[in-house]
């Protein structure tokens, strides 16, 4: 029940992180009269980076988490993106330790308005098993992108992480700069 209901306040901060953010975006493309806020964020094709904090569980273990990321967005539906992950001390295959990871993510954006972006991701990563020595797998998720301010975005998102031994969930919420 303890780890469900950590899950559950992680989802309700995320969801309230980006109701707020969609929300300053709407009122700042609305006070500005600019009517495609969005076209000149997050979609711009270009250089970004970003970090943010999320939770992360395996098994019956969980742990807050953070992440950065840096990357190229070739047009308003596609990214790639590297990033490091730190996932906390996390309990997998029956091993505690602090598990980490680096990686390479493909990011596959739809536009759902001027100020809102639903996305799905998929890449590899290197992971730091708990007792063994680094293993490289692939990693999935979702999530979405909210414009608050001219090139600068909110991103709440989940990441599957597979390992292994097991797998490693994380919910995140993530401030984006683009350049």
């Amino acid at each position: 029940m303890k780890t469900a209901s950590r899950i559950l306040c992680a989802v309700g901060l995320a969801l309230g992180l980006a109701g707020f953010a969609n929300g300053a975006a709407a009122q700042s493309a609305g006070a500005s009269g600019d009517a495609n806020l969005y076209n000149q964020t997050a979609f711009q094709r270009g250089l970004y980076v970003g970090g943010g904090l999320g939770w992360g569980w395996a098994d019956d273990d969980d742990d807050w988490t953070w992440r950065g990321m840096a990357g190229w967005r070739l047009n308003q539906y596609l990214a790639v993106q590297g990033f490091y992950a730190d996932l906390a001390d996390i309990t997998v295959g029956g091993v505690s330790d602090d598990v980490d990871t680096y990686g390479a993510e493909l990011l596959v954006s739809w536009p759902v308005t001027n100020t809102l972006a639903v996305y799905g991701k998929g890449g590899l990563h290197n992971y730091d098993e708990p007792g063994n020595n680094r293993e490289l797998s692939w990693l999935g998720g979702g999530g979405a992108e909210f414009a608050v301010a001219e090139n600068t975005s909110v991103r709440t998102e989940w990441t599957h992480y597979d390992m292994d031994s097991d797998s490693v969930d994380e919910l995140s919420a993530a401030l984006v700069f683009g350049f």
